[in-house]
């Protein structure tokens, strides 16, 4: 168990990736990972981005931004707006599901935009989330009641009905808490496995993304992001048919990023 902290989402990913491989097997459990300011790069931070994205795509595997989307679509986002994320990408990502081999892609995202109640109806978590913290800064605005009390909302992205069969493959991000607190929103995620090498900072930049949407459409700041990996390893990036390197492509990589914090300016 460890809690690793720091400013920005590259720095928490290089001394994270050092804490596992100082690590037995270069794996632990239960590794916290916060980040303070999620959204911001310093010109080192944009080094260290770019390095391991180069290593990622060059050894095959998906690139950081690739990851960050499946988790918020930024740039349908950027080029389209709201309405389109809550109302048109569901069935996109559903479109490239079925060209895909790996027909989960996309489905954090998806979870995000299209779930079922209890009564089988399909609602959108992420536009009913946007809804509550509007109508509860109003509330707080106007009344002045509960001052200091955090909203709290939480979204579930396990899902028994689909994902309990599965040994393998499903959804490694299981759970999404969300607060909203001095006028910031903060996020909290739970994975329940994590690769740090192929995954890890893509997850820290998507979730990021996901703050700067609910910020910016609340018209809030954009708070902390804690991650918690219940199992966390440094992966060859051998387990699936995504990516391929060995355990000193790794070390030269960490090695790499230190080294870019080292001689980078922290400002251009």
């Amino acid at each position: 168990m460890e809690l690793i902290k720091g400013q920005t989402a590259p720095s928490v990913w290089l001394a994270a990736a050092r804490y596992l491989q100082d690590c037995s097997d270069q794996e632990d459990f239960d590794v916290i990972l916060h980040v303070t300011e999620p959204t911001v790069l310093s010109k080192p931070d944009a080094a260290v981005y770019q390095a391991v994205d180069q290593f990622l795509t060059g050894h095959g595997a998906f690139s950081i931004h690739t990851v960050a989307e499946t988790i918020f679509p930024l740039d349908e986002y950027l080029r389209k707006g709201t309405n389109s994320v809550f109302s048109q990408f569901p069935d996109k990502i559903r479109a490239i599901q079925k060209g895909r081999s790996d027909s989960n892609w996309g489905s954090y995202a998806y979870r995000f935009l299209r779930q079922r109640d209890a009564h089988g109806e399909i609602f959108n978590p992420l536009e009913e989330l946007v809804a509550k913290i509007v109508a509860h800064g109003k509330y707080r605005a106007s009344f002045e009641l509960n001052a200091g009390r955090p909203l709290e909302e939480d979204i579930p992205i396990y899902d028994a009905v689909t994902d309990r069969k599965r040994l393998y493959g499903g959804p490694c991000l299981s759970h999404l808490s969300i607060k909203v607190h001095d006028g910031k929103v903060r996020l909290n995620a739970t994975y329940r496995s994590h690769y740090y090498v192929k995954r890890l900072l893509g997850n820290l930049v998507g979730l990021g993304r996901l703050q700067y949407f609910l910020a910016k459409e609340t018209k809030l700041q954009i708070g902390t992001l804690t991650i918690n990996s219940t199992f966390a390893c440094l992966d060859t990036g051998s387990s699936d048919t995504v990516g391929r390197w060995g355990k000193r492509d790794v070390e030269a990589l960490i090695a790499r990023c230190r080294n870019l914090y080292q001689t980078e300016p922290a400002a251009a």
